[in-house]
């Protein structure tokens, strides 16, 4: 009885060693590297340059020794501007909480390594900001299938009416970017959280990247002056209801109040 007892036993314990190694092997830690190409290179590069003015390098970059530095980056986001090694730029970079914090661990090693490695990706082209407009709008579709900015986004002239509410209005993208290529470079992984499943197979070629880009950088000087078609119409409205009380007669008023009168 004790042999078969110790032979159950063994038995069980080689089962459950045999059913657990995928488990443990399937917990990988994350590529550095990929996860820095997927979430960080649209605005940082590949190479880690930045974007002149609008995103600092991460090569020769002092903060990057700092890992809780990099890690309060990564998870709040970042906004105004910051001087590194006497250049100023100034950009918005969204926060990242979809990266767990294996990845995130991951990334700032990579980081830190400074082993950069150029992303796989055609350059930008020049781009032309009539074509983005269209791009935005949707009367132009995108190669891969995704759905135009406009059906969650205002922009510029396109807000008649207080515009799609979906999305905030973009149209001081450029302006809080820091110009038409930074636009461009953050659309190839888009900052927002809401954006990204929806682009994850359906990404932005790297020619509507550049016509967008350009498309919001050319309306930028709308920011300063925009008005609600909905107030001009309540207000033209009230204006024209008010001037119609005035002009009517009131005699004819109180005559027609004293025919109501009479009738009850």
């Amino acid at each position: 009885m004790r042999r078969w007892l110790r032979t159950g036993f063994v038995v069980g314990a080689i089962a459950m060693a045999w059913f657990s190694a995928p488990a443990s092997s399937a917990q990988e830690t994350p590529d550095g590297r990929e996860v820095y190409l997927a979430s960080c290179a649209a605005c940082h590069q590949g190479t880690g340059v930045g974007v002149p003015g609008s995103f600092p390098p991460l090569v020769d970059n002092p903060n990057v020794a700092d890992a809780e530095y990099i890690r309060d980056v990564i998870l709040n986001g970042k906004s105004g501007p910051i001087d590194v090694n006497g250049v100023t730029y100034d950009a918005e970079m969204p926060a990242q909480p979809q990266l767990s914090d294996a990845e995130i661990d991951a990334v700032i090693s990579y980081i830190q390594a400074g082993v950069f490695i150029p992303a796989d990706t055609v350059p930008v082209g020049e781009g032309g900001a009539a074509v983005g407009e269209k791009l935005f709008l949707g009367r132009t579709g995108l190669e891969n299938g995704g759905p135009a900015c406009h059906a969650c986004h205002s922009a510029g002239t396109h807000s008649d009416l207080g515009g799609p509410t979906l999305g905030p209005d973009l149209t001081d993208l450029a302006l809080r970017y820091g110009g038409s290529d930074a636009v461009a470079a953050a659309l190839a992984n888009p900052p927002s959280a809401t954006m990204q499943p929806i682009f994850a197979d359906k990404p932005l070629t790297d020619q509507e990247r550049a016509d967008l880009g350009a498309y919001f950088g050319s309306i930028r000087t709308y920011t300063d002056v925009q008005v609600d078609l909905l107030w001009i119409l309540g207000l033209a409205g009230a204006a024209i209801l008010l001037g119609v009380m005035f002009v009517f007669p009131k005699r004819n008023r109180i005559n027609y109040l004293r025919q109501l009168r009479s009738r009850s």
